[in-house]
């Protein structure tokens, strides 16, 4: 069982460079008797354990359980090859209650053409190092508001189990800025993705970077849309406010009527801190 001191404990060691992530663990899927465990954690990451693993699969449990901020040391296949408690780097934020029924009043700027939407994509920063997308997609919203007065959305793309399993595929979500752009005399939904390309992009151009089935991702309007059917189809989009900050954050909007209607400055720091290693 998982150690009292939880001292970090090694399993085979890879000869890959490992990558660190810190999280918790948001979910697990046990997968069929042959299958491996694929632990998912609140980064987005996909990682995975031998079933027949005792040691470690009874810590995983033990880990979903408590919620303990989690430093993992994944192998270049994403296997869990140690596991240390790390303190949390964000406290708790709160947001405002609304009744379930009510709707989230939030308007999003209209960009009056292309050319000022590619303008904005290129001010989004980009560091090549390990980070998550919902950090970059967080700060990228924020210099946006900032800087230009933009509200912008976000648009999220859930990958499900079945597609994960299928293609190994290493991450259960991606998140990246939207915004509304006045294109050929009509409002279109512009994808703002400055890791994964080069400018704005249609939905099904986006999507079409990380679907290797070429799916089509159906939009849904709740987390549970997507949740409650880990094997049906490959992917689901969503679309919320620039204020969500993680997937959890729509969940807890949908299960207790709680709505985020403003920047975090717990959140905006972390972010700042995790995608760019600048303290502010």
């Amino acid at each position: 069982m998982w150690p009292l001191t939880l001292l970090t404990v090694f399993l085979n060691y890879s000869v890959y460079a490992s990558i660190q992530v810190r999280a918790q663990i948001y979910d697990i899927d046990h997968g069929q008797p042959e299958e491996v465990v694929l632990v998912f954690l609140s980064s987005g990451h996909v990682a995975s354990v031998n079933k027949n693993d005792k040691e470690i699969h009874d810590d995983m449990n033990s880990l979903l359980r408590s919620q303990d901020w989690t430093i993992f040391s994944l192998s270049e296949n994403n296997e869990i090859e140690s596991y240390r408690k790390s303190p949390s780097r964000i406290v708790p934020t709160s947001m405002t209650k609304f009744n379930k029924t009510q709707e989230e009043n939030y308007t999003p700027t209209v960009i009056e053409n292309m050319d000022l939407a590619k303008n904005y994509f290129k001010e989004s920063r980009y560091v090549d190092k390990e980070s998550q997308c919902f950090n970059r997609a967080h700060i990228w919203s924020y210099e946006w508001f900032v800087n230009n007065s933009i509200y912008s959305n976000k648009t999220w793309i859930f990958f499900t189990r079945r597609y994960i399993r299928k293609f190994k595929f290493d991450w259960w979500f991606h998140v990246s800025p939207s915004v509304s752009v006045i294109d050929e005399g009509v409002v279109k939904e512009k994808i703002m993705d400055s890791k994964y390309a080069r400018g704005p992009l249609d939905l099904k151009s986006w999507t079409d970077i990380f679907m290797k089935d070429d799916a089509n991702c159906p939009r849904v309007k709740t987390y549970s849309d997507y949740a409650n059917y880990p094997e049906s189809g490959s992917c689901y989009t969503m679309q919320t406010s620039m204020f969500y900050y993680q997937p959890i954050d729509m969940e807890t909007k949908e299960t207790w009527g709680t709505v985020k209607a403003n920047w975090y400055d717990t959140e905006v720091k972390q972010a700042y801190l995790e995608a760019f290693d600048e303290i502010i």
